[in-house]
């Protein structure tokens, strides 16, 4: 079997059109460029910015066996390619994503505790 890919999503100053999704990361690489710079509270890079941990409204992290691009949601669109990040989360939140898991409390136990409240 395949190692998971793990993907992000993140809203950032409460402005939606700053939300993103990074698909593919080794669980290596998730830890190393996301999870060890927001926890030490230092800037870190998220596609393609260079962004504040102070400044994040919400992260959503999740595991796959397949490539964020073979993802599909209940409607038949790919997850990667949806003009509507938001949405794509909901759907995946609500387990109506075959094949992905949320494992955001695993690696942020600290946002998964105030994001379920």
């Amino acid at each position: 079997m395949k190692p998971p890919k793990y993907h992000i999503y993140l809203e950032y100053d409460k402005d939606e059109a700053k939300s993103a999704l990074r698909f593919n990361l080794s669980e290596e690489e998730l830890v190393r460029t996301f999870v060890l710079p927001y926890d030490a509270g230092k800037p870190f890079w998220f596609c393609g910015k260079l962004l504040l941990p102070s400044k994040v409204d919400k992260v959503v992290v999740f595991w796959s066996h397949e490539e964020g691009g073979e993802l599909v949601l209940p409607n038949r669109e790919m997850v990667a390619g949806h003009p509507n990040k938001k949405f794509v989360v909901e759907k995946i939140l609500a387990g109506r994503v075959r094949g992905v898991q949320v494992c955001t409390e695993r690696f942020l136990s600290q946002i998964g505790k105030e994001q379920d409240s």
